[in-house]
């Protein structure tokens, strides 16, 4: 099936998650993704559990076609080589590759590429229209850029933790990995960008992408500087820094959530609650003034919910059109109807033995000519070395073994 990428291709040097969620969504649009792994170990994210076999899946590693469920995940549709890039013969091959190929995605610590002798002036000069992508932790550059980096670390350095958890607790990490997403959909678009600047003016690219800038760079939608210096706490919980109600708020059977931004949707609430006698009430005429008596907006509302079971309050709610929904757990949200409907729950596939059993996220935009598509396996380590070194490249069988032997691929 063609994509909108159809004809780019692309050298996945990363590991991990921000690189090779990167290079996921762009296969799932079309481009080929050759996954350059090192030869014996490949992605260390192979070798964490559970994993998917002939067995079915497991939590310890009992076959050699097992595979992590991290590794299928994130390599969706791509094609597999071995390739050492310490050997000298191993580089030759590497900038072979550059050489007919598109984009160049890494994230390896900064330096690590230059002391191999790849940084962009080589590849440029062997092909000028090559777009190369860098994702490191703090960038290539700046006081910062040798610091270690992880999702964690980068979540606290960003700002993010700092602004996640309750008032008068400790900073706390989103339950999502967006220190590692964010920075890979910055990837993303740097990419496409850089593809659509050099069909205007045959040159490729060179693009930094540091994931402290990239989570940094969402906290700051807020006026935090101006919060802070008035004094709001940075951490509200499920509460918003200026509205209110906006929050999770406990049923007779559960949780669920309500967010009024308006006057308009604060008066339909009101109706719905059946307090229309606030209306005339000064406290409330304002989002501001019902931020700063949040407190008794929250009485207000928890007073209400506690007499009615999820479902009667969302039904009260929504025939209001007052802002509202279910708060699922993980088990309820992999059953979502809509989910499902849209395409988003799929199932996650071994490239040798079909599907696993185990749910996965499907790709989340929606085209109407050319549609994405993450439903293809991940492909087993290796497994396209012959398509890759005899097809595109052109080498011998005999060459081949001869690298093999050398543990060159």
């Amino acid at each position: 099936m063609k994509g909108h990428l159809d004809g780019i291709r692309v050298i996945d040097l990363t590991a991990y998650l921000s690189g090779p969620y990167c290079a996921m969504n762009l296969a799932a649009m079309g481009a080929e993704v050759i996954k350059v792994e090192r030869p014996k170990t490949g992605d260390p994210c192979q070798w964490n559990p559970p994993f998917a076999g002939p067995d079915g899946v497991t939590i310890s590693r009992k076959d050699d076609k097992d595979v992590s469920l991290l590794y299928l995940k994130r390599n969706r549709k791509k094609k597999s080589i071995f390739l050492n890039l310490q050997s000298e013969k191993g580089k030759v091959i590497l900038k072979r590759l550059v050489e007919k190929s598109d984009i160049v995605i890494e994230n390896f610590a900064p330096g690590v590429m230059e002391r191999l002798g790849f940084t962009y002036a080589e590849f440029e000069k062997i092909n000028p229209k090559i777009i190369y992508c860098s994702i490191s932790g703090y960038g290539q550059d700046g006081p910062h850029r040798d610091r270690t980096a992880f999702d964690l670390t980068i979540q606290a350095t960003s700002g993010i933790m700092g602004i996640t958890g309750f008032p008068g607790g400790p900073p706390t990490r989103c339950g999502a990995w967006i220190g590692d997403l964010i920075s890979s959909y910055y990837s993303m678009a740097g990419i496409l960008a850089a593809l659509v600047s050099r069909e205007k003016t045959g040159h490729g690219e060179r693009i930094d992408v540091s994931m402290q800038d990239s989570c940094f760079s969402m906290i700051l939608d807020e006026a935090l500087d101006y919060h802070l210096s008035i004094g709001v706490p940075m951490r509200t919980g499920n509460r918003n820094p200026r509205l209110a109600p906006w929050n999770a708020y406990e049923a007779k059977d559960g949780f669920i959530v309500i967010a009024v931004a308006n006057n308009a949707q604060w008066e339909a609430f009101l109706g719905a609650i059946e307090r229309e006698d606030l209306k005339g009430d000064a406290r409330f005429k304002n989002p501001e003034g019902r931020f700063k008596n949040s407190d008794s907006v929250e009485e207000i509302v928890n007073e209400w919910i506690k007499r009615y079971t999820k479902e009667e309050a969302l039904k009260r709610l929504r025939e209001h059109k007052v802002p509202c929904d279910t708060v699922p757990e993980v088990a309820e949200v992999l059953e979502d109807p809509h989910l499902k409907y849209r395409g988003m729950i799929q199932e996650l596939k071994h490239p040798l033995y079909g599907e696993t059993g185990v749910k996965t996220a499907g790709f989340p935009i929606r085209f109407t000519r050319l549609p994405g598509d993450l439903s293809p396996s991940a492909p087993y380590p290796g497994q396209h070395s012959e398509e890759i070194y005899e097809g595109l490249l052109g080498m011998r069988r005999e060459e081949m073994e001869e690298l093999k032997e050398k543990e060159v691929i």
